[in-house]
């Protein structure tokens, strides 16, 4: 149960490289997802990266609050709060996951995290990418990884999305655990100008020689419910033994510029 769950917060750790396809919230020109300044006043002349010359850009702060929960017929049903936090400068970011039982989260610091580092790449308008490195760092046994996103904008409403990522697997005291790939493909559409909705395949490997592969149909919705504070609502159907039968995510974010 813990394997499904850590590969289903893998997943969603890139969530922010495809929310959008193409939007320009303030009418500047630059498109948001490489905007550094998304709030420019509408008279006001932006460079390349959609700031007003008078402006010093300082990154931005995501950090995003919630609740995954997994419901499976052959296994204890589990709740763990997760924390994400994300600082992009420019081409460059840093981002740290957290996520604790529901029921311990008051009584001692979370079991699990993530940190990793990325450079983004913006090939064209209609071509993004990401790659990472990052480490998972827990009680028992430590994992380190490199992840790669790319992002193609069909038009302004519709994308195609790949995240790959390969995890080094680090043995424990009691168990040894095998290197694993991951991979999520999928589409997503601008529904509504506050609507952003995916549907993706996500496969992983299994990190112990006992366990089935990661398998599972994934949907997720995007709300952005200003400039600066967004909803995120996931679902994920298994399709293997090695995915839970269900998996439920419900995130509250918000951006500082």
């Amino acid at each position: 149960m813990m394997f499904r769950l850590l590969i289903t917060l893998y997943f969603t750790m890139g969530i922010f490289s495809y929310a959008y396809g193409y939007s320009d919230y303030d009418v500047d020109g630059v498109e948001d997802s490489i905007d550094k300044c998304p709030n420019t006043p509408f008279d006001v002349l932006v460079d390349e990266n959609g700031c007003g010359e008078d402006v010093e850009y300082k990154g931005s702060l995501t950090i995003l609050t919630g609740t995954i929960s997994t419901i499976d017929s052959n296994n204890n049903n589990l709740t763990h709060a997760q924390i994400f936090m994300n600082y992009r400068y420019y081409d460059w970011d840093i981002s740290l996951l957290t996520f604790s039982r529901l029921e311990t989260i008051t009584s001692k610091a979370p079991n699990t995290f993530y940190i990793s580092t990325g450079y983004n790449y913006n090939f064209s308008d209609n071509i993004q990418s990401k790659i990472s490195l990052g480490t998972k760092q827990a009680s028992r046994q430590n994992d380190y990884y490199i992840t790669l996103d790319m992002d193609y904008n069909i038009d302004e409403k519709q994308n195609l999305f790949l995240f790959y990522g390969y995890t080094i697997a680090e043995n424990s005291s009691v168990s040894i655990y095998n290197n694993f790939s991951s991979l999520s493909v999928g589409t997503g559409r601008i529904v509504a100008s506050y609507w952003y909705s995916s549907l993706s395949y996500d496969f992983s490997g299994a990190s112990l020689s006992s366990n089935s592969d990661y398998k599972s149909l994934r949907w997720s919705n995007t709300f952005a419910l200003s400039s600066s504070y967004y909803l995120l609502l996931n679902y994920s159907y298994g399709l293997s033994s090695g995915a839970s039968d269900h998996t439920i995510g419900i995130q509250f974010g918000v951006k500082f510029e």
